[in-house]
């Protein structure tokens, strides 16, 4: 069980902390989500195991998502992985008012600050 991590869907990657009125914001998503990765190989020989399920709710479903080729691309036995999200996809409609898309341009300005030194996951 992996909690929310950076507020960028598991994958934020910013070398330098990002001012926002009174408040410091780190964007180390996917550093932590390798390190994961890298700890539970470690400790659990991960990359070798026979069966591997990746699932997330929300959020978590579109990291399930977007962390599935990475994590495929790590394993001895690449069928091994499930990849199960859950509630990962959102409906992106247009507002009556302004008649903008508000989800993808949530997230697409979300990546921007949140990955300003490279995208991954890679």
């Amino acid at each position: 069980m992996v909690p929310y991590c950076d507020g960028a869907l598991h994958q934020g990657h910013a070398k330098d902390p990002i001012k926002y009125k009174d408040a410091t914001l780190y964007f180390r998503g996917s550093k932590i989500t390798k390190s994961l990765f890298e700890s539970l190989h470690s400790l659990y020989g991960f990359y070798n195991s026979s069966k591997i399920v990746l699932t997330g709710a929300s959020a978590g479903g579109i990291a399930t998502f977007v962390w599935s080729n990475y994590l495929r691309s790590k394993l001895a036995f690449p069928d091994a992985l499930y990849t199960i999200p859950d509630t990962g996809v959102f409906l992106n409609v247009s507002t009556e008012v302004t008649n903008k898309y508000l989800l993808s341009d949530c997230i697409i300005n979300t990546f921007k600050f949140a990955n300003t030194d490279e995208l991954t996951p890679n």
